[in-house]
């Protein structure tokens, strides 16, 4: 499913600052998530969010934490698996 970067820039860092990390302020594009309170039960549900939303299921084994350790980083990542 083709979806373009800014949906899905947005998409991510909405999903991730209200559901995830429930905050107020916005999280900047090369913010250390795991630095800001990601853990592994939050990649969990992020993925989860990215099948229901986007239709593509990325397994966790296929995740390496440094590329998806920023919002820049997972936007390039979720839209390599995107197509």
């Amino acid at each position: 499913m083709a979806t373009d970067p800014e949906t899905l820039r947005r998409a991510l860092h909405d999903h991730i600052v209200a559901e995830i990390l429930l905050r107020d302020e916005p999280l900047a594009a090369d913010e250390d998530l795991f630095d800001a309170g990601f853990d592994s039960m939050s990649l969990v549900r992020l993925l989860v969010f990215i099948e229901e939303r986007f239709g593509v299921a990325i397994p966790e084994e296929e995740v390496v934490l440094d590329e998806v350790a920023t919002l820049d980083g997972l936007c390039r990542f979720v839209a390599s698996r995107l197509g």
